[in-house]
C-alpha cells in the first residue's frame, strides 16, 4: 500500500495537539486524497491507455488519534498488488526496460 501520513509539527504544545490534532489532520488528509485522486487518474490515462490500471486503483483515509494516513492500493491485471510499481516504478519484462513511476502519492503529500 502505498501511503502518506499527515502529523501535526510534534514541537506544538501537547495541549494544543490534542486539541485542534485530529481536525487539522483530517481536513488536510482529505485534501490529499483529493490530489491523489486527480494525479492516479491523469497517470493512468497519460502513460499506456491500452493497459489502464485506473479501474483498480482504491484508496482510503484512517484516522490514528491526533494522525491521519492516506492510503492507495493499486491492483494489476492478474489481481496482485503492483502499487509499489505504481507509485516507484519497476522493471518491465516484457519491455525489457525500467518504467517510472508515478510518485502519486508523494505528490499529492507535497501538494501537487
Amino acid at each position: 500500500v502505498g501511503m502518506v501520513r499527515i502529523r501535526l509539527d510534534r514541537n506544538l504544545s501537547r495541549r494544543v495537539a490534542e486539541e485542534f490534532g485530529p481536525e487539522l489532520t483530517r481536513a488536510e488528509g482529505r485534501r490529499v486524497l483529493g490530489r491523489a485522486k486527480a494525479l492516479a487518474a491523469s497517470a493512468a490515462i497519460g502513460r499506456n491507455p491500452g493497459h489502464s490500471v485506473a479501474d483498480r486503483i482504491e484508496f482510503g483515509i484512517k484516522y490514528h488519534g491526533i494522525d491521519t494516513t492516506v492510503g492507495m492500493t493499486v491492483i494489476g491485471r492478474d489481481g496482485s498488488d503492483v502499487t509499489l510499481a505504481h507509485e516507484f516504478g519497476a522493471w518491465n519484462k516484457q519491455a525489457g526496460k525500467f518504467v517510472e513511476g508515478h510518485h502519486v502519492m508523494q505528490k499529492a503529500a507535497r501538494g501537487g
